[in-house]
């Protein structure tokens, strides 16, 4: 039986993906309607996870049915959006769908026709997302980050990907896994992905299957050859958009207590779904299987996952940064170390309140200090070194500025008692410190 999650961005790029490629309008009939509409309400009373809550849909769409709400809808979009909203109605299931999609129905019903389906290779869109790895790199202060789409890279196909990725931030002083954009995947990707940050197996999770009645568990396989990422400090990114599969990952990684999850809370979406024909060209998707976590035993179905830290989601990322550098800096004993994370630090900082001086600030730091020169031009300030290059500065601080698109120098403008600035100080990031009197 598939088992995986469907993200409401992959059904939008579903039906977005048929709309641009078939331009032939379709006109339903009465006969194709009430063949469609039973279809789904069988599909539904045999499949959904919930049997109750499929009764009271069934019933209504039956009753809608009845009373002649369908009657006068040709366009089949319109019908799909009808049906889909009118089971909304009842439960609003972010899993739940009905779409007119005639290619996806033939491909449904081919597989299904085939005694071996060829599956040598993974899906092409999986291959152009990169199985979901949108970025990885790492930022100021060693701290790696991973900017994560989709839980697409499974056993078979993106296990080499996954891998690749997290050798890339093995030696990273703490992970950011940025999911702020995640509509879902596989829960068998958020097993791997979990798989890292354990150093022996952990029950994480169970999916209920309710067309079997059977639970699969999902328990962690350590991986012996990252161990640093077993004990890395770990924040995990969410949105309102957050769905899904990625809504498993920071849930079970917040109930372990192995993750900070900073952001807002996420959608709220916590079924198993499959894809099943319907007819005339129509789809329907049915969750027909929930998430049960191995510790709270219930899952984020309708409520999401709550982050410890709750920001904007476009701040997110810069609050944990923020947490990630205080608490590196409050347990950093070395000196040459502390030095780093305090001038990276200053730049965070820097980046994330932003300030500017005014032309008369940036003019009363014009002048020659030694064999240091500032300008005044265009309204921005220069700094230049005899025998050097020219760098425009930006302010940092009050007092204080940087080089554009330089990190190697920090220039704080130093005033007298009557408020002229008569001196500058120079740091530098090999932590050397120099000193020079304005001249004129």
């Amino acid at each position: 039986m598939i088992k995986h999650f469907i993200s409401a961005g992959f059904l939008f790029l579903s039906i977005l993906s048929f709309s641009q490629n078939n331009s032939t309008p379709v006109q339903l009939d009465s006969k194709s309607r009430l063949a469609i509409f039973m279809s789904i309400s069988q599909l539904m009373k045999d499949n959904y996870v919930e049997p109750e809550t499929a009764i009271k849909m069934s019933n209504y769409i039956e009753k809608r049915e009845k009373g002649g709400a369908y009657n006068y809808v040709t366009d089949p979009v319109a019908f799909s959006d009808m049906l889909t909203n009118d089971m909304y109605s009842i439960y609003h299931d972010g899993h739940l769908s009905v779409q007119y999609n005639p290619a996806l129905e033939a491909q449904l019903l081919e597989t299904a026709a085939s005694v071996s389906p060829a599956n040598d290779t993974p899906p092409q869109r999986n291959i152009n997302a990169n199985f979901g790895f949108r970025k990885v790199e790492i930022l100021n202060g060693n701290i790696g980050y991973i900017n994560l789409e989709h839980f697409w890279a499974d056993k078979i196909y993106g296990k080499e990907t996954m891998k690749a990725a997290m050798q890339f931030v093995s030696h990273a002083n703490a992970l950011i896994i940025d999911l702020r954009n995640n509509g879902g995947g596989s829960p068998e990707t958020v097993t791997m992905l979990c798989s890292y940050f354990f150093d022996k197996k952990i029950h994480v999770n169970d999916t209920y299957s309710r067309p079997d009645n059977s639970t699969t568990e999902f328990w962690t396989t350590p991986d012996s050859s990252l161990k640093s990422l077993t004990k890395m400090p770990l924040y995990i990114l969410t949105s309102s958009k957050t769905f899904s599969a990625a809504e498993e990952f920071a849930y079970d990684l917040k109930n372990l207590k192995r993750a900070d999850i900073i952001g807002e809370t996420t959608g709220g979406g916590a079924h198993n779904t499959f894809e099943r024909p319907v007819g005339n060209g129509f789809v329907i998707y049915i969750p027909y299987g929930k998430a049960v976590n191995a510790i709270t035993k219930t899952n984020w179905e309708k409520v999401g996952v709550k982050p410890d830290v709750q920001v904007p989601a476009a701040k997110a990322l810069e609050t944990a940064e923020m947490n990630i550098f205080q608490n590196l800096i409050s347990k950093t004993k070395e000196e040459d170390e502390l030095f780093e994370l305090n001038w990276q630090f200053e730049l965070l900082k820097a980046a994330n309140n932003p300030i500017s001086f005014d032309a008369a600030t940036l003019k009363k730091y014009a002048g020659i200090y030694s064999d240091r020169t500032f300008t005044f031009e265009n309204g921005k300030l220069f700094y230049q070194r005899t025998g050097k290059p020219k760098f425009e500065l930006e302010a940092m601080a009050p007092g204080k500025m940087k080089g554009k698109d330089n990190t190697y120098f920090k220039i704080e403008f130093v005033e007298n008692k009557q408020g002229l600035v008569n001196k500058v100080k120079v740091y530098y990031q090999d932590n050397r410190i120099e000193t020079s009197e304005r001249t004129e």
